[in-house]
């Protein structure tokens, strides 16, 4: 008999998984095509909770979030909750965390109560938990990709439960939406106040020159072009450009300076115990100084990097260039790059080549090389390779010089991983396109390298792959010339 596993297409479990995955891209639609028309935010995120609430039974979902200061928290979208238990959870302070959702602000992780009835977090009265029909509570922080946190997103169930793999999945991709939609409504909001403040002077500008019809008509004129220029920029600011300027990859650096923080703490623990034991030796001395030594290193250039890419940030969203071009030489700053990434690669068994010239010097814009490269680095290490593989990855550079006279610097990126189909490379800079929505992917990764090849670099990339042969990636963009490669 064949031990062939027989797959059940009408496992129950299988369909209510799909029917909320639908229902929750369904509600990021809706409260998306909201945001953009102007509506009220309360109207934008309960679309969030009203389409997750109608996909899973039972369920009763809450967005808290904190006031200004940073220290309460407080239901802002919670329609299907009772009003004494909303009365319950309003002004929650975070500190000391008394409670699920405060408790899930403070460690910035999801926190899970299975029975609120036996926990010390008792949010509200064993009566009000009684006549709400609420048993647990599953409260995911919803933070920026700058790593403000803005509060919490919350499921309430009827039963003592806790959150299955899919149940996580929903909640941390619902937090992300909303984490994204309050960044954006921010933005609109200083949008509104700027055109409003413009307003105002050209109101004033144009109360002084009623005497003179040309001046008002000039006033009225720059007016006119100041107001097309906002649109222009709320346009480029626009959800999928905005929400690539807002993703995690900001926080690469800092996560890379945290880890290696924390092992330079953990291996000074390690070697001040044995000298206290007076069991430390010479070459275990020698080795914490090299490993300090090195660990000092990532953090001072994570630290350095995370303000140039917050720079690169702001330019890609506004669509213009504000940090000074400088001169790189290309093999050292690939090092770099690798260096500062060995931490969050510790676990891999990947291999990296590097077909670079030595001497490779040209003047470009080295935040956007390094957000480019560390995007494409990731993204294979992330998609492109099994946990255990061994992975290979190729860096070719060369320096091309007879395209319109204008230098060009030609990059190939390649690995080995699992490649990608047709269908995927056609979409593969399409905001929001991902093939990795169950495991967290945004979808935004390389949207980001396309903005940053064409908007801020002012070149061109292009992908070949197969399934099963790897990718390769082929970035050209014009550069400046140092002294010593024009002679």
């Amino acid at each position: 008999m064949s031990n062939a596993k027989i797959v059940d297409f009408y496992d129950p479990r299988r369909f209510s998984h799909l029917k909320r995955h639908n229902a929750i891209e369904h509600g990021r639609a809706n409260a998306l095509d909201l945001l953009i028309k102007g509506n009220p935010l309360y109207d934008v995120l309960n679309q969030l909770v009203y389409s997750l609430e109608g996909a899973t039974q039972g369920v009763k979902c809450a967005i808290s979030l904190l006031d200004h200061s940073k220290t309460v928290l407080s239901p802002f979208v919670a329609p299907s909750l009772p009003k004494d238990f909303v009365k319950a959870i309003e002004n929650l302070r975070v500190q000391p965390a008394f409670s699920v959702c405060a408790k899930a602000v403070e460690s910035g992780e999801l926190t899970v109560c299975e029975d609120l009835l036996e926990s010390p977090f008792l949010i509200a009265s064993p009566k009000i938990l009684s006549e709400s029909n609420i048993r647990s509570v599953w409260s995911q922080p919803i933070i920026a990709p700058d790593g403000e946190v803005f509060g919490t997103f919350c499921m309430f169930t009827p039963t003592p439960s806790k959150p299955d793999q899919d149940d996580i999945d929903s909640l941390t991709y619902e937090a992300q939406i909303t984490a994204l939609i309050l960044e954006r409504a921010n933005n609109i909001n200083q949008l509104t106040k700027a055109n409003s403040k413009l307003e105002q002077r050209v109101a004033e500008r144009t109360k002084e020159l009623t005497e003179s019809n040309l001046l008002l008509k000039k006033a009225l004129e720059q007016r006119n072009e100041v107001q097309v220029q906002l649109v222009e920029m709320e346009n480029m600011a626009a959800l999928g450009t905005m929400m690539s300027s807002l993703t995690h990859e900001i926080n690469t650096p800092i996560g890379v300076g945290i880890t290696a923080s924390s092992h330079l703490r953990a291996i000074q623990d390690a070697t001040f115990d044995l000298f206290k034991e007076g069991k430390l030796k010479r070459s275990e001395l020698q080795s914490f100084f090299e490993e300090a030594e090195e660990s000092s290193e990532i953090i001072e250039r994570n630290l350095v990097r995370s303000t140039q890419l917050i720079k690169t940030f702001k330019q890609l969203s506004l669509d213009q260039h504000s940090q000074d071009a400088r001169k790189v030489n290309l093999c050292d700053y690939l090092d770099e790059i690798l260096l500062s990434l060995k931490p969050r690669l510790k676990r891999t068994q990947h291999k990296f080549c590097l077909d670079v010239p030595a001497d490779l010097e040209v003047i470009s814009n080295p935040g956007a090389i390094s957000q480019l490269l560390i995007n494409l680095i990731m993204n294979s290490a992330q998609h492109g390779f099994d946990n255990d593989t061994e992975g290979r990855i190729l860096f070719k550079a060369s320096l091309l010089t007879e395209i319109a006279d204008q230098p060009m610097l030609k990059i190939i990126y390649k690995d080995n991983g699992r490649g990608m189909s047709e269908h995927t490379i056609e979409n593969l800079y399409k905001p929001f396109f991902t093939s990795a929505r169950h495991t967290g992917g945004s979808g935004l990764g390389m949207h980001i390298c396309y903005n940053i090849v064409v908007k801020v670099l002012g070149g061109h990339i292009d992908c070949r792959s197969k399934i099963g042969k790897g990718v390769e990636f082929t970035v050209t963009f014009p550069v400046g010339l140092c002294e010593k490669q024009s002679t």
